[in-house]
């Protein structure tokens, strides 16, 4: 396969499904506090990975461990927990156009700490794709007053994105995705179980709770596509392509996240219409090809 449509087309599946974890989130929420939800996404993903990961995990350098917990914590266990919490005060689709700031931490991570080339035209398009985020949400974002505290936990979401995007590619390149994606999880295990325990989690009796239950499906639906099976995908993408690529997924999403919302009745104005063109722009400009 030509690796300009494989990394396209990763590009383009990933920001489906990852656009479509906001939702799922948001569905999670209904019968989950974010403690819950976060700890119970880590534990369920862990079981799901795990017949595929484990036989990988022994292709893992043992001085490469460190990284991979690194790696861990930034990438999968904070994230799981602030967009938890954000999304109790921020609309999933406001929560996916902020998360788009990750390619501009990714390109300011990569220049000043792994001294990764750049031309101005990457910087450009990262500016260009921002500037077409706040075109996207800017009625909405008048009309909502957000509390800052929220909307930190997305940026902080965002950056943590961004610094494991660079671990990845630096750090942890070569090592087989899936058992990558396992011994991440495994372990986060531990700590997600303990805090989900000290969460006043009904373990005895959620089954008789249809809102706990309907909540735990979305999470496996989210565990299974927005976690397990992306995190993958999203690894081998950065195999073949540089960090500010593989972030520029976080573009896109937005579009995902508005198509969910126009399903849900929303509707889709002019100036998104608007925005979504500037938002490919800034993509466009970011990934293309030196000298192409």
């Amino acid at each position: 396969m030509n690796i300009q449509i494989k990394k396209w087309g990763t590009l383009i599946l990933l920001s489906i499904i990852w656009g479509s974890s906001y939702i799922l989130i948001k569905k999670g929420l209904t019968g989950l506090s974010p403690i819950q939800l976060g700890s119970i996404r880590i534990i369920i993903t862990t079981i799901i990975v795990a017949p595929f990961g484990y036989p990988k995990i022994k292709l893992i350098p043992k001085n490469k461990l460190k990284w991979v917990l690194f790696s861990a914590c930034v990438g999968s266990f904070l994230p799981a927990y602030l967009f938890g919490f954000a999304e109790t005060q921020i609309s999933s689709s406001v929560t996916a156009v902020m998360v788009s700031l990750t390619p501009l931490f990714t390109l300011l991570i990569s220049v000043i700490i792994f001294s990764e080339e750049f031309i101005k035209r990457q910087l450009l398009g990262v500016f260009v794709g921002f500037i077409g985020i706040l075109v996207l949400v800017y009625n909405e974002l008048l009309i909502s007053s957000y509390n800052l505290l929220f909307v930190a936990f997305v940026v902080i979401a965002a950056f943590c994105y961004a610094i494991n995007a660079n671990i990845l590619k630096y750090k942890l390149s070569g090592i087989p995705a899936i058992g990558l994606v396992f011994m991440s999880f495994l372990f986060l295990l531990i700590p997600a179980f303990v805090i989900l325990i000290f969460s006043d989690f009904p373990f005895s009796n959620f089954i008789y709770d249809p809102s706990i239950i309907e909540s735990i499906i979305y999470i496996v639906i989210l565990a299974l596509f927005g976690t397990a099976i992306a995190k993958t995908m999203y690894i081998k993408l950065l195999e073949i392509s540089s960090p500010v690529f593989s972030v520029s997924t976080t573009y896109l999403m937005p579009i995902v996240a508005i198509f969910w919302g126009i399903l849900d009745g929303e509707s889709f104005k002019l100036i998104q219409i608007t925005g979504t063109i500037v938002i490919l722009i800034g993509v466009y400009l970011v990934t293309k090809k030196k000298g192409a």
